[in-house]
Formats: structure tokens, sequence, C-alpha cells
């Protein structure tokens, strides 16, 4: 198994360290070979950014994603900017209160809205990384809590764990209501 995952949105979105997490996640849950890698531009802060993670049961020669199996879009500009090599097969979360795309098969995540709820506008990356959880295989809600809880202080990792929780429910219900419709 190897899965190609892209993370794209803007510098200060948490892009980065929704990555970071997920290759600790299956890393703590799997016995898996990771790699996680970053790019954004000059601008750092506001300007595009992706972070990409490889998760393999065999070596991995090649750290780039070049063939993409699961892509994140947290607002329109990654979307826009990193989206242009996907394929029907790809799985795509977008952040629907920032990302438009008429798309029915992406999964529509209404993430800065969920946050902004909680009153914490900062982790709409960890909603999104909790829905990314209900649909991978092989990643384990409990690993993605405990690598959560490892990388904030405690006064942060409680308001980021109930966003993460919150992002898995909805996802969770997505699919209960997409089954029940067919």
């Amino acid at each position: 198994m190897r899965l190609n995952v892209r993370f794209a949105g803007a510098g200060g979105q948490g892009v980065i360290l929704s990555s970071v997490l997920l290759a600790k996640a299956y890393g703590l849950g799997e016995d898996m070979n990771i790699s996680q890698t970053q790019s954004y531009g000059p601008e750092a802060r506001g300007g595009a950014c992706k972070a990409e993670v490889v998760i393999s049961d065999e070596y991995i020669d090649y750290m780039k994603v070049d063939d993409v199996d699961v892509f994140i879009a947290y607002n329109q500009t990654g979307y826009d900017k990193y989206c242009s090599d996907l394929e029907t097969k790809d799985m795509v979360l977008i952040n629907s209160t920032l990302v438009t795309t008429n798309n029915p098969d992406h999964y529509h995540i209404p993430g800065t809205k969920i946050a902004e709820e909680m009153g914490k506008p900062q982790v709409v990356n960890m909603v999104m990384l909790g829905a990314l959880t209900k649909l991978l295989p092989r990643l384990h809600y409990d690993k993605v809590m405990d690598a959560i809880w490892e990388d904030f202080p405690a006064s942060l990792a409680v308001s980021n764990m109930e966003a993460f929780d919150k992002g898995y429910r909805f996802m969770e219900e997505q699919l209960l209501q997409k089954q029940s419709a067919s």
C-alpha cells in the first residue's frame, strides 16, 4: 500500500502542522514508512503553501507526491494552485467555507465555520484532519488524538482535540447520510 496525501492552503492555516500530525499518527498506529515534505512561498504567512505525506508499507525511495491519492484544500488559493494534477479517482476534501467548486464528488467540510462556532478560528486544520481521519484506511482516531496531545501544551491540546473530534463526527454524519440515501 502506498498513499500520497497533499494538503494545500495558506501559510498560517496549519497546513504543515496537519501533515506532521498525520505522519506521526500513522507512525504511531501502524508499522508504516512515512515521509513528510512541505513548501511555501517567500511570503510564508498568507501565501500559498502545501505539505505532502507519503505513507507506505514498503520502503519509500521517492518522497515527492507526483500522483496524488488524497487532496485536502483549506482555501481557494491552495485549491487552485495545487489541484491541477488531480484525477477523478482521487479523494478530495475541501474547506467549503473558503473553497468554491462544483464537483459533487468532493467532500465538503465547513471547516472554518465549525472552528468559528467553537470561537477558535485557528483550529480549522484540526477540523479538516478529523474529517480526513474518518475517511483514511488504517488511520486510528486515538493515535491522531495522541499525536495532538504530544504536540501541543495542555492549554491548547484540549481545544485542538475538540476541533479534531468535531471534524471526525461531521464526516461520520455525512457518511451515514450518504449511506441512507443510497
